[in-house]
């Protein structure tokens, strides 16, 4: 036997080999959806500031909410946007439930989170994210319109801000394509890393253990994990993909996908700007509500 073979052979057997073997197989499966919501934020992020043109968004009624809603889970920004996005929206005449509405489902759901969790866990998971994140965006809208007064907005100058002014929202499309795909592929490279980091240094015995139990134990367990750990949308499909395959239930995940976005500080600090305090911890507890209910509605029906 040479060298080259005695390297072959050790190297074959060490934790490095099995990452890098676990980051390929994770990066091809799910090249194709990474590739496809590229394209989806690009295109999409240039149809954003015509929302305020749609009539049906400055009507305070339920279909009014609805295509809020649908507009905050097709819109690709981050919270960091959507709040003075949404100061645009006000100024434009759109009412506070409807903003409300958009405000709440722009942060679980997008057309490239959708299409990557699609590629990581099936077309039942991606749809059950949209269809969760429709439920609380809507949910919440109707709710502030019925406590009319209660929790009123501040005014859209106070909210705006100029991240809209730096972020180009028509800039050329190969323009946004470029800056849309170095971001993504920077964020997404370092969790497909850590994916298969974990595929191979955690027994699959350890997650087994510590989401055993009742299946509402592990869903809050995945709830609580997803308040500090949850740091950006794309960025978590493959650690959770990950952990999927080593024994996490699909409850667990959506559950995670629905209280790591609700919760980020950005999120928190966005509400809190907004509307004060108290809106902020009734925020919480109704995304927290939501992301247990879809967690255990998706774990008996899946």
């Amino acid at each position: 036997m040479n060298l080259l073979d005695r390297f072959n052979a050790v190297f074959f057997r060490t934790y490095t080999y099995r990452i890098l073997d676990n980051f390929l197989e994770l990066a091809l499966g799910l090249l194709p959806f990474l590739i496809a919501g590229i394209f989806a934020v690009a295109l999409l992020q240039r149809f954003t500031l015509r929302l305020p043109q749609i009539t049906i968004l400055r009507s305070n009624s339920a279909p009014g909410i609805a295509a809020a809603t649908l507009a905050g889970i097709a819109a690709p920004l981050p919270v960091y946007l959507a709040v003075p996005f949404s100061a645009v929206l006000l100024s434009a005449g759109m009412p506070a439930a409807v903003v409300i509405a958009f405000l709440v489902a722009c942060p679980l759901i997008d057309p490239n989170l959708f299409l990557l969790t699609w590629g990581a866990f099936g077309l039942p998971m991606a749809i059950a994210r949209v269809l969760t994140a429709f439920c609380l965006g809507a949910g919440a809208g109707l709710i502030s319109k019925n406590v009319a007064g209660r929790f009123t907005l501040r005014p859209a100058d106070e909210l705006a801000g100029s991240a809209l002014d730096s972020h180009n929202f028509g800039r050329p499309l190969w323009l946004a394509l470029r800056k849309q795909g170095l971001f993504i592929l920077k964020i997404f490279s370092i969790s497909l890393l850590l994916g298969a980091a974990l595929m191979a240094l955690v027994p699959p015995e350890f997650i087994r253990t510590l989401f055993s139990g009742s299946g509402y134990s592990a869903i809050l367990i995945a709830i609580a994990l997803g308040v500090p750990f949850y740091q950006c949308g794309g960025a978590s499909i493959p650690i959770m993909e990950a952990l999927h395959q080593l024994g996490l239930s699909g409850g667990a995940v959506l559950a995670f996908f629905i209280s790591g976005p609700a919760t980020k500080l950005s999120a928190l600090y966005a509400f809190q700007a907004g509307f004060g305090l108290r809106a902020v911890a009734l925020y919480v507890a109704f995304t927290m509500a939501g992301a247990f209910l879809a967690g255990v509605f998706y774990s008996f029906t899946f």
